[in-house]
């Protein structure tokens, strides 16, 4: 095919917009506010902007980077036993999909066991999802069909309770270790939600097994998680500092210049979770907050998982562990959950 071809799918991209513009009012207040506490910090939202997408895609080819080839390695190995678990016209959505090289696998998996299901990519950024739609067009499968949610996270949970897809089995996907990035209440409490969302009980009667497949990295060994984040090319540096340009555009100023900071990263071994932050190399003013030359303003942490962690997480989030497997060499795992007042079938 040529590439007009290629630029026609690429303009009729399935994309629903379901950003709540409540969203975006409350972003430059929400960004203001932190960066003026005691102790300043960015969004780790700023992270996934069009140009920190392809950043951070960028950082999962890096050698040091361990998490992306384990989960590729799992999903190679598995994906057929996940998909014969989602059902027939299932709804799937995965959260915060980004590139779809990994996602790919497990479509096959579906698509070859001839299962008709809607795919929905929910990311925040347009362009990206238009861009990494055309990895599964229309014509990579015979049975997924491949569409884009435009929306936070708040907004994918809000569209799942939608009463138009009630009726549908439904399935929620949240690879390459989304959970990394919240503290462990956090992570609860996000597991609940989608937990609720995926339930498929009507009046008391379950209608099918709700569904999660959820990528944890459980690796808790500083000297492999540190590289993962400090690799020698600096490409999770540049991902780190682009949250900086996106404040600028949050808060329609231009008042952070990257030339005038530098990333910070370090493993805390205490509480098992890699932290990032950014550093001005000077003062910089912003607004009556004057953020000090060497001051770190905290951007992110990836919290590494173990095996009682998970199970914490698991009941208090009101799952139930169905299967699980993890990589011998890096302890980055999958595992698939389903809701704790359904049946579990293994």
């Amino acid at each position: 095919m040529g590439s007009s071809d290629d630029s026609t799918e690429l303009l009729t991209a399935d994309i629903i917009h379901i950003q709540s513009d409540a969203d975006k009012i409350e972003s430059s207040k929400d960004t203001a506010e932190l960066l003026k506490a005691p102790a300043p910090s960015l969004p780790s939202l700023w992270l996934w902007d069009e140009q920190g997408l392809k950043f951070f895609e960028a950082v999962t080819y890096a050698t040091e980077y361990y998490l992306t080839n384990s989960e590729i390695e799992l999903l190679k190995k598995r994906s057929h036993q996940i998909a014969q678990r989602i059902e027939p016209d299932s709804v799937i959505v995965e959260l915060g999909s980004g590139c779809l090289r990994k996602t790919k696998i497990l479509l096959q998996a579906i698509d070859d066991l001839n299962k008709c299901v809607d795919y929905y990519a929910l990311d925040l950024s347009r362009s990206e999802l238009e861009r990494t739609l055309q990895e599964v067009s229309a014509s990579t499968f015979h049975r997924v069909r491949c569409h884009g949610l435009l929306g936070t996270y708040d907004d994918g949970l809000a569209w799942l309770q939608q009463s138009e897809i009630a009726w549908r089995a439904r399935a929620v996907l949240s690879l390459g270790s989304t959970l990394g990035s919240l503290t462990r209440t956090e992570a609860a409490e996000f597991l609940a939600g989608f937990a609720k969302a995926v339930d498929h009980s009507v009046n008391g009667a379950t209608r099918s097994e709700p569904l999660m497949v959820i990528g944890v990295d459980g690796c808790q060994k500083g000297e492999k998680v540190w590289p993962a984040y400090n690799d020698a090319e600096s490409r999770n540096d540049q991902f780190i500092k682009d949250a900086l340009d996106y404040a600028n555009q949050i808060l329609g100023k231009g008042i952070f210049d990257q030339d005038q900071w530098d990333r910070h990263g370090q493993w805390n071994e205490k509480i098992g979770r890699h932290e990032q932050s950014l550093v001005p190399q000077k003062d910089i003013w912003f607004e009556d907050r004057c953020l000090k030359a060497g001051e770190r303003v905290f951007v992110v942490s990836s919290h590494k998982y173990d095996h009682d962690d998970r199970q914490r997480r698991w009941q208090g989030a009101g799952l139930s562990l169905m299967e699980g497997w993890q990589h011998q060499g890096t302890k980055y795992g999958e595992f698939y959950s389903c809701s704790s007042a359904t049946r579990v079938l293994c």
